[in-house]
């Protein structure tokens, strides 16, 4: 079990060798650096993913506090005990404040709790399989010649890489624990530190209480079971990495266009993106890997629309907008952004047709309970487009934002310039492009040895990713930086479309 057990648990894992840092709490972080205006300079294209870039230090970011945050953070102790009893220490606290509070520390820790639990069952079930094959067998198990943890390969092999999760005790896997569970919570103190400043409100979810789907015992029942399958299918595929075990293709009647990058099963997922099983598993699947903190990770596009909306003097729950979200999976973050800017008019797209379907129920869901909590509400119109982020069926300078989250890791180079000349293209002159994704080489130093094994997830492009310099995609198409947050190992850039000269100003020449 203590073999498994990191690949359920988060993938980016912190190593345990480097001494830990002073840490600060998110309300007393204060910059050492100005926030503002970076010096631009012309970087080649590196490929050495060894190398740390910090591309996004070259460009005009505005940079958030967060920025600095993740980039010194560090457990507080090596001791795993110590980093659980801070770590619950500062939720408690949190959770004291006020009653708002007490319902948003409640919901992540008890499904923090449910993914720990839901990982821990799916490594029992797939151990007691992976046995039971073993037994029956004069072939040993495949387990003993792939490791499944995801840290410190410093060989410089292809193959999956050793650790001392692999051979140690409970106290290694406790200690391990013990340096997630405090970035989780530090993950959940940044978003709720944004909510009360206003970026956001608190998500729709929370608000609903016990008709939450996130609180239904039959959903999660079902998602459980689900859940439990596919881990111990992935397992198998991951552990016994045979040429047939990559690679996903669409059903035979299906003749959209897909690239051929797409037709991969990442994470070893069944069926890659092709199935409603997929699809309804997704969601359930990442957030036991990131231990509930992906939704907070998500919500860093909220951060920039926040700031942009305050510029524009966009009012009216975003009336008068339109918004487009690339790549919008099962349409969970949609429906946040829903929840903040509910009168502008969205359109979620993406390849999958199965996923498209779950978006629309996360969309039918958080209608139905804006319009009981508030009857008066006005309700943009929403619908769903299947599209590729390299060719998107919309016009020159008509959408007021777009927005993508954790697309381009998946994606090879060429494929990435395309996606943001496209979002570059549709989005209108004073619009803005926000981009969410892994943290890269740079963003946070202690895990740049650890980041890149993430490839054995059966993440093909990822090494290219750490290194990409992202911000130079958008400004060649013709954008502006914007603003940089970080939370946990997502980062989110935002760039905005210059605006055209006034009218006065060009027929002044």
């Amino acid at each position: 079990m203590v073999r498994s057990i990191t690949f359920l648990l988060p993938a980016l894992a912190l190593s345990f060798s480097p001494p830990p840092l002073p840490r600060r709490s998110v309300h007393q972080l204060v910059l050492s650096r100005p926030n503002l205006l970076f010096s631009t300079t012309e970087e080649a294209q590196q490929s050495d993913a060894t190398v740390a870039l910090p591309h996004d230090e070259q460009y005009t970011f505005k940079m958030g506090e967060s920025v600095q945050y993740w980039l010194d953070y560090q457990p507080e102790s090596t001791d795993g005990a110590e980093n659980l009893r801070n770590a619950a220490a500062r939720a408690i606290q949190q959770a004291g404040t006020d009653a708002r509070a007490r319902r948003y520390w409640s919901y992540h820790l008890a499904r923090a709790t449910f993914f720990a639990g839901q990982g821990a069952a799916a490594v029992l079930n797939y151990r007691l399989f992976d046995s039971s094959k073993s037994d029956s067998s004069s072939t040993p198990s495949s387990s003993s010649s792939y490791d499944l943890n995801l840290l410190d390969n410093d060989d410089g092999n292809d193959a999956a890489p050793e650790t001392p999760l692999a051979t140690g005790g409970f106290d290694v896997l406790f200690n391990f624990i013990g340096s997630i569970f405090p970035e989780a919570v530090a993950t959940w103190e940044q978003d709720w530190v944004a909510i009360k400043d206003g970026k956001f409100s608190v998500p729709y979810d929370m608000r609903q209480g016990v008709r939450s789907r996130q609180v239904n015992p039959f959903y999660l029942a079902d998602q459980s079971r689900r859940y439990i399958k596919e881990a111990r299918s992935i397992l198998t595929r991951r552990n016994r990495r045979l040429d047939s075990d990559i690679g996903a293709k669409p059903a035979d009647d299906d003749s959209f266009p897909y690239p051929d990058y797409y037709k991969n099963n990442f994470h070893f997922q069944s069926d890659g993106w092709f199935s409603k099983d997929s699809a309804k598993v997704y969601d359930s699947s990442t957030e036991t890997l990131f231990l509930g903190r992906q939704d907070a990770m998500q919500r860093l596009c909220l951060y920039s629309m926040s700031s942009w909306a305050k510029e524009q003097g966009v009012l009216g729950g975003g009336e008068g907008l339109k918004m487009l979200e690339v790549a919008c999976g099962t349409g969970r973050l949609n429906a946040f952004v829903r929840d903040n800017y509910s009168a502008a008019e969205m359109v979620a797209s993406d390849l999958s047709k199965y996923y498209l379907e779950e978006a629309k129920g996360h969309a039918e869901r958080w209608e139905k309970f804006a319009k009981r909590e508030d009857r008066n509400k006005k309700i943009g119109k929403f619908s769903v487009l299947q599209a590729a982020a390299e060719e998107l069926p919309f016009e020159d300078n008509s959408l007021d934002v777009v927005f993508n989250v954790y697309m381009f890791h998946e994606m090879p180079t060429e494929a990435r310039r395309k996606s943001a000349m496209e979002m570059a293209r549709v989005v209108k002159p004073g619009g803005l492009v926000v981009w969410v994704d892994s943290v890269q080489k740079g963003d946070r130093p202690s895990l740049d040895d650890s980041l890149a094994n993430f490839q054995y997830l059966n993440e093909p492009h990822y090494p290219s990713h750490l290194v990409e310099d992202v911000p130079k995609l958008f400004v060649e198409a013709g954008l502006e930086c914007f603003e940089k947050h970080v939370a946990s190992t997502s980062k989110s850039l935002s760039f905005v479309k210059p605006k055209a000269k006034a009218k006065k100003e060009e027929e002044a020449f």
